[in-house]
Parts: structure tokens; sequence; C-alpha cells
């Protein structure tokens, strides 16, 4: 007897919650952009987030990518903008006539992209390689930024 009731009452909140989830606009939107986060895709999963969190502002999972997918597209955008930036140095500091407007150029460009990096926000949910490759850029920067500059303290 215990074990038909377990099993009916089961069933039945297993019902619900796939109706629920299943009907529901909001969480199907937050699913869709969870799998985007989780892949990489951080725009689009930040978008369907807040669409999910537009239709019901209480939908926590919307809430929570919509945050992180915000974090991690600012550093993916660094990543981006950081090897753009990397490979301006290497044609500037590569240079036969290196002048001193262009060790101007790169002290601005590496105390920019320095700063950059202070301001990103990782959180235990950020992905850890993402993170990581945000590291190794503002060490390079770092290393520029030193090498160059440190004599003028």
């Amino acid at each position: 007897m215990f074990k038909t009731i377990f099993t009916t009452l089961t069933l039945f909140v297993v019902g619900m919650l796939l109706f629920f989830f299943g009907f529901n606009d909001s969480y199907k939107y937050s699913m869709e952009a969870r799998m985007k986060y989780f892949m990489g895709d951080y725009e689009a999963a930040r978008e369907l987030a807040k669409k999910a969190f537009d239709i019901d502002p209480y939908n926590k999972m919307a809430f929570s990518i919509l945050s992180q997918s915000k974090i991690s597209a600012e550093m993916a955008d660094y990543v981006q903008e950081a090897d753009k930036y990397l490979q301006k140095l290497e044609v500037l500091t590569n240079k036969p006539d290196f002048t001193n407007r262009d060790k101007l150029k790169i002290k601005m460009i590496t105390e920019i992209m320095m700063e950059k990096f202070h301001k990103l926000n990782p959180t235990v949910l950020t992905d850890k390689e993402l993170y990581a490759e945000c590291i190794k850029r503002y060490k390079k920067f770092k290393m520029i930024h030193e090498k160059l500059f440190q004599n003028l303290r």
C-alpha cells in the first residue's frame, strides 16, 4: 500500500514539474540560457536569460545565468581585446626605430589592459579556464610594462 502511494505521489510530482517547466516560457528560456552558457556562448545566454527574467523576475536560475553570462562575456571580451593589443605591441616593440612615441603607446596600452583585468570580477561559477586565459594575458602585459618601465619609478 505504502509503495503504491509513494509511486503515485512521485509520478504526480514529476508530472507537475515537467508540466511546469514544459509550459513556462521563463523556465524554457532559462534552461536554454544555461545550455548556451555552458557551451561558452555568453552573449546568447545573456539574451535568453534576460527574456526569462523579464517574464518572471522571481526566476532565480535566469537571474544567476544573467549575472554569470555578463561576467563571462566581459572576460571573453578581455581575452579578445588583449590578443589584439598584444599583436600591436609585438609590432611596436620589433620595430628597428623604436621611438619615444612608441614607448608611450606601449605604456598606455599595458596600463589600460592591466587596469581592465583588475576590474574583472570572477565568481565561484566562472569558467576557470576562461579566467586562466585572462590571467595569462594580464601577466604578459605586466611583464612588458615592467621590462620597459621599471626604471622610471
